[in-house]
């Protein structure tokens, strides 16, 4: 649990890295935004199929051996289960994203090409939304980084959660920063918001190695309830937003490179 924690806050704290350019800047490219909230959803997606889901699903059929189907309806059953809360936290806590439904952010519907800094508006009260919203990623997050280093002998699958959600926290830490930045908030302030937001990000982590480490029979259920967290967070909010300005080109070469740097990084790690 120690390395885990370690780990998770750092994660956390990654949040606050993205806040950085802004002590310097006010503005930022929506292209430049666009890309960048393209690269975490990459990172998110492999995080949860190549490293949760690839972990619940190793012993399912073991070599040489028979379908394991308690196993797979475990898994099926917490992916199931994560997909439920996530959408459920997306309906019942008050929040704003994207653009694209009921509760999204921004403009009129259509696609805007015109390559501008984020966000139009000077309210600073948009900029909370945005961190309100992206602060709730946090727990799933966390969730997932416990059950990863309590899945197995070694912490391979933490290490790799780890590096891929810190990378993503850094790029919503920029994506948080920049409509405060645009509000008019303070250069240090928007630092210090950004960063307090990954404090959940340990807390959930306690959680989820608690529940992961209980009993090894449901480990399976969590890594899988952790995969489906993140996997509908990435579809429902995260690559909506980077599409909706006419620059889904940048964000999709973002979903990939986020995806290859996982896949890479998943390779080289012991």
């Amino acid at each position: 649990m120690g390395a885990a924690m370690i780990a998770a806050t750092l994660t956390g704290l990654a949040t606050g890295l993205g806040a950085l350019p802004f002590l310097f800047i006010r503005e930022l490219p929506r292209r430049v935004y666009d890309g960048i909230l393209g690269l975490g959803a990459g990172l998110m997606l492999a995080a949860a199929t190549l490293g949760l889901l690839a972990e619940a699903l190793a012993g399912v059929r073991p070599p040489g051996g028979p379908l394991d189907g308690a196993r797979l309806a475990l898994v099926v059953a917490g992916f199931a289960v994560g997909v439920i809360l996530a959408g459920a936290m997306d309906r019942l806590i008050p929040h704003r994203h994207a653009r694209g439904h009921h509760q999204h952010l921004g403009h009129e519907p259509g696609h805007d090409h015109h390559d501008r800094a984020v966000e139009a508006t000077d309210d600073p009260r948009r900029g909370y939304a945005i961190i309100g919203a992206l602060t709730i990623h946090r727990f799933p997050e966390g969730l997932a980084i416990g059950a990863g280093f309590a899945a197995g002998d070694h912490a391979h699958l933490g290490l790799l959660l780890a590096i891929a959600v810190g990378l993503q926290n850094a790029c919503e830490g920029i994506v948080m920063a920049a409509p405060l930045r645009k509000g008019g908030v303070a250069p240090g302030r928007s630092a210090i918001i950004t960063t307090l937001t990954g404090l959940a990000t340990p807390l959930a982590a306690i959680v989820g190695g608690l529940l992961a480490g209980r009993t090894a029979p449901t480990m399976p259920f969590i890594l899988a309830l952790a995969a489906g967290t993140l996997i509908y967070i990435t579809s429902n909010e995260i690559i909506p937003e980077s599409h909706s300005h006419g620059f889904e080109g940048t964000a999709s070469s973002g979903v990939v490179a986020g995806f290859l740097f996982t896949m890479v990084v998943g390779a080289l790690l012991p």
